[in-house]
């Protein structure tokens, strides 16, 4: 029982003691990430939250040209061409799965509609056969929520647990380096 009220009371009062911790743990929260997987079809879903402005999170993720340097597994992205919401990107993607390492080539015909959705579909069709999917930004109690779909089937065969696994894994870690990129620009340290 003496435990049960000490948790009690320290849930109440850690808040109104730390605010700074606090909100160094909002900055910290887990970015979610979904997959299910049927013919050889991968959807995945992922989400984040993040204290930032919905522009900062627009700028880093309409920022092709740079994402090699804050994603990982992006080795180079170009712009091929630009129109007002279109563009045309090239890009060399690598991943890793257990002890396999595999590059993948796209040619992301991008549309975007500012500070709300970029949609993407890769026309190249030389690593998968179906490569398409969203960036959708929003505003919600005062944070900005990043929702992010993808729909793969890649060339080739592979165990649909390795599957599963490559492309949960690196959702997760693309999803926590867009927001950490997101919070590092919020801070200041790129303007």
């Amino acid at each position: 029982m003496k435990r049960l009220k000490l948790a009690v009371i320290t849930t109440l009062l850690f808040p109104a003691l730390f605010p700074a911790a606090v909100a160094a743990f909002g900055r910290q929260q887990p970015c979610f990430v979904g997959i299910r997987a049927q013919h050889g079809i991968y959807r995945i879903k992922g989400e984040f939250y993040v204290q930032a402005p919905l522009d900062i999170a627009w700028d880093v993720l309409s920022d092709y040209a740079h994402i090699s340097d804050f994603v990982t597994n992006v080795d180079s992205s170009k712009i091929l061409e630009r129109r007002k919401t279109t563009l045309l990107i090239a890009q060399k993607l690598s991943g890793k799965v257990f002890f396999i390492n595999r590059s993948f080539d796209l040619k992301l015909l991008i549309d975007e509609r500012p500070q709300e959705k970029i949609s993407f579909t890769d026309i190249s069709q030389k690593s998968f056969l179906i490569y398409k999917g969203s960036w959708e930004l929003s505003r919600v109690q005062g944070q900005t929520r990043v929702v992010y779909r993808l729909k793969a089937k890649p060339k080739g065969w592979a165990p649909w647990l390795i599957g599963k696994h490559a492309f949960k894994s690196n959702a997760e870690a693309l999803l926590k380096e867009i927001r950490s990129e997101i919070i590092r620009r919020e801070e200041g340290k790129v303007k």
